[in-house]
């Protein structure tokens, strides 16, 4: 078996920037289950929030992220997040990424739930996808190595520490292991958990799920972002219009042209991506219908098209021209802000395995991530991992005591009464029902009885779509025992049935596999 020092599971942001820094310090193996452009970093339009403006500073960033993550936060990890932002940035464009400007200085933008402008983007809307494309020239540039169309199936684990992985070759559909000092997982997200989503079809909890078969700690499962603002247009492919949209001066309006959101917050269309969301799904149900309007039609056509070149022209390839006609839109699942269980350097509780990304839940978002912070965490802490490996460290995460709630979950629960096949429809349809923007306890014990027993049909997968069906059952059976002990409403979990907010429920919960 051949041996690397990183093997880095994963190749959006996270897994490239965190591989090329790696690879001054050891051999490096990037592994991949599509192709290395296949992520969801491409499709991330609303930029890169980073204190680099005059009016700005670090502490008003901090300040702002943990009002808008629903007092669970961790305070350390945000200060972390804030005061090294800019230094990331500085990497990003001494790799190439080339910022949009205004009169030789960086523009900076706003977006909800931030108190002055400070999102920096690239090729207006396409930020993500400009990031991820020089990063991906620069890996194929270096000597790091890379397996495509490879995907993850067991972290080998060996006296309590990670020693490499097992991987399926997706087109042989043969086994093969590979050892490492260092296994970091920066796998993405799991949007594909719910019918209506903005995520590509990569994203699949993959990371989650292994490293919860494998004993990793996983945390606040039950914090799932939906955008407010997804393209709804009979027909049409799923799309996101960008928070920067409402930035830039979009006003939401119902099917009676009411601009809504002034009736729900006082930061109207600039309030958290929770409270809008949910208002959203209110106007909606109101007037039984599918979507509300986006409407920009009030800015000047070329500042939109200049702004938004990627939503202008996707939307305009479905008959809609945006300057003219407002945006049917309706809320999608978006990010997860709940995963594997790591410290403020991206350690987990086995030794050897760090996590970074989506796929890692580092305490930064709390119960609701602001705007724009995803980008920078992966860059922030997929730094730190490298970082703390560089003095030959496979230390274990410790945490300050704390009143997190630990929960063991058994690889099967008793069932009663049949269900039907697992089929990625069902689930999604499942998930979308019973785990979605609005929660209770009926619709919450159904989808675990569900999902445990899928669980167990889906232990036998030879190929990648069975696979990544069993990783969404076991994220989605995570995402609802966490939801259903979470007995509150908080930022994005929100109970009918438990709708306030509680003091006693200031607390995380911790997942851990085991009877």
């Amino acid at each position: 078996m051949s041996v690397y020092d990183y093997i880095i599971v994963g190749s959006g942001i996270a897994g490239l920037y965190t591989a090329l820094l790696a690879r001054e310090h050891g051999s490096v193996l990037v592994l991949t289950k599509g192709s290395l452009d296949e992520c969801n970093t491409r499709y991330a339009q609303g930029g890169i929030a980073a204190a680099i403006g005059e009016d700005d500073s670090p502490d008003l960033h901090m300040d702002d992220t943990l009002k808008a993550g629903g007092d669970l936060c961790d305070p350390e990890a945000v200060r972390v997040l804030t005061e090294e932002a800019p230094d990331r940035i500085a990497d990003l464009i001494k790799l190439g990424v080339a910022f949009d400007t205004l009169n030789g200085e960086i523009n900076l933008a706003r977006e909800g739930a931030h108190s002055v402008p400070r999102i920096l983007h690239a090729g207006g809307d396409a930020t993500g996808e400009r990031i991820e494309t020089t990063l991906g020239v620069r890996l194929r540039e270096s000597r790091i190595s890379f397996l495509e169309n490879s995907l993850l199936t067991n972290i080998l684990v060996d006296e309590g520490g990670a020693r490499g992985v097992e991987y399926l070759e997706v087109g042989s559909r043969t086994r093969h292991q590979i050892g490492c000092t260092y296994l970091i997982l920066a796998t993405g997200g799991a949007g594909q958990l719910f019918r209506y989503t903005t995520n590509p079809s990569v994203a699949t909890g993959d990371g989650v799920a292994m490293a919860y078969l494998a004993g990793a700690e996983i945390m606040d499962m039950e914090f799932f972002q939906f955008h407010p603002t997804a393209l709804k247009l009979p027909d049409a492919p799923p799309f996101l219009i960008s928070e920067a949209v409402r930035g830039e001066g979009g006003i939401l309006k119902n099917s009676l042209g009411h601009a809504f959101m002034k009736d729900y917050s006082p930061q109207a269309d600039l309030a958290p991506r929770d409270v809008v969301a949910r208002a959203t799904v209110r106007e909606m149900r109101k007037a039984s219908t599918d979507h509300v309007l986006l409407d920009i039609t009030h800015l000047p056509s070329q500042r939109v098209t200049t702004r938004f070149p990627q939503i202008y022209r996707f939307c305009l390839s479905q008959g809609l021209d945006i300057t003219t006609t407002p945006i049917p839109v309706a809320p999608a699942a978006h990010y997860m802000m709940g995963g594997i269980r790591t410290n403020s350097w991206g350690e987990t509780n086995i030794k050897g395995l760090f996590a970074c990304g989506e796929a890692a839940c580092t305490g930064v978002h709390g119960a609701n991530r602001l705007a724009s912070n995803s980008l920078l965490e992966t860059l922030v802490f997929g730094k730190r991992v490298v970082e703390r490996t560089m003095d030959g460290s496979k230390g274990v995460a410790h945490y300050p005591k704390d009143d997190s709630l630990y929960l063991r979950v058994p690889d099967r629960a008793a069932l009663t009464g049949q269900n039907p096949p697992p089929t990625l429809e069902r689930l999604q349809s499942l998930m979308w029902e019973s785990v979605g923007m609005e929660r209770n306890e009926q619709g919450l014990m159904l989808a675990l009885g569900t999902l445990a027993a899928w669980q167990g049909q889906l232990s036998d997968h030879r190929d990648r779509p069975s696979a990544e069906l069993r990783n969404l059952a076991i994220t989605g059976r995570l995402m609802a025992e966490a939801a259903l002990l979470r007995r509150e409403s908080r930022g994005a979990h929100f109970r009918l049935d438990y709708p306030e907010t509680l003091m006693e429920w200031r607390r995380n919960i911790v997942i851990t596999r085991g009877e």
